[in-house]
């Protein structure tokens, strides 16, 4: 397949880069010229690959951060599935084909070879963008599917203090840095001792899931900023909270990765399949459809925001 290239989106204040070779992802948000998304430091020497990555060190050697889809599957890869799995899942990195786009959208497509497909068209907003996906199974048999949002904040986002808005209804799913469930499920925000609410200096490296997110909504808010993920769609019940705040010191996160994921999930854990817990089962003929967005407001400062402190 040709190597395509990155696409440029502009509308108003708002700019983005969405990379179709490399599963799709916005790989770069500015929201009135600052940017939104984590970004790792190894970005620039990414090359991209068809293949599933193996394993999470190669998921992980290929990511750019930004914001991609995992599917269809995320997390671990089950190897007794019926279909072959990668790390969050084969079209996470894999080349989507460009079907259409103008200066504020571009719509993309994947398909594997079993009959499953699935299309994304992503679209600026006023303040941000805005992502509207639509699965189908065109094959003969049921596909078992994990669905992941991988959308991960940083950049000036992450430049002072912020504190998590979270629907009270919500259950906090604990689970360890892999990602796999571990204890018992609590209300959110869980022990007051653990600071769920509060990403700063002191937060630890860490992720957790969140089960039953109703209304389906997440924000963060600082001094200096508002953010806001809403989405819709049955398939996406869950969301997974992602922390690592340049703590990790072993390779290749050297302390300097800076990052806040709010995952819209369709499983509240990083099991993948192997976990018969809140599967999506899509027969033949089926479709799934789900939208996500990202609204970023900047407060008005004299001076640029400091590091989170």
């Amino acid at each position: 397949m040709t190597a395509q290239p990155a696409v440029r989106l502009e509308r108003g204040g708002i700019s983005a880069v969405v990379l179709p070779d490399e599963g799709g992802v916005l790989a770069e948000l500015l929201v009135h010229g600052r940017p939104v998304l984590a970004a790792t430091p190894w970005a620039s020497t990414v090359v991209p690959s068809a293949r599933p990555a193996v394993s999470e060190a190669a998921w992980v050697e290929g990511w750019r951060g930004g914001w991609q889809l995992c599917f269809p599957s995320a997390g671990q890869p089950n190897p007794a599935a019926a279909v072959l799995e990668g790390f969050h899942g084969a079209a996470s990195q894999a080349p989507w084909l460009e079907v259409s786009r103008a200066a504020d959208t571009v719509a993309l497509g994947w398909a594997d070879h079993d009959g499953l497909s699935a299309e994304r068209l992503w679209r600026l907003t006023d303040d941000g963008v805005a992502v509207a996906t639509r699965a189908r199974n065109a094959g003969p048999e049921s596909r078992v599917l994990v669905i992941a949002e991988h959308l991960i904040l940083g950049g000036d986002v992450l430049a002072g203090p912020l504190s998590l808005e979270v629907p009270p209804t919500a259950l906090l799913r604990p689970l360890d840095y892999a990602g796999l469930p571990e204890g018992s499920p609590t209300t959110w925000p869980g022990d007051p001792a653990d600071r769920w609410t509060s990403v700063d200096r002191a937060t630890p490296a860490r992720v957790t899931g969140l089960m039953g997110v109703q209304p389906q909504r997440i924000g963060a808010r600082g001094e200096h900023v508002e953010v806001l993920v809403e989405w819709q769609g049955s398939a996406l019940p869950h969301a997974l909270l992602w922390e690592e705040l340049g703590v990790s010191t072993e390779h290749p996160w050297n302390g300097q990765v800076h990052a806040l994921g709010i995952e819209p999930t369709s499983t509240p854990h990083g099991a993948g399949t192997a976990l018969d817990s809140s599967l999506v089962r899509l027969a033949p003929g089926g479709t799934l459809e789900w939208g996500v967005s990202l609204g970023v407001r900047w407060a008005s400062v004299a001076t640029p925001p400091q590091e989170a402190s």
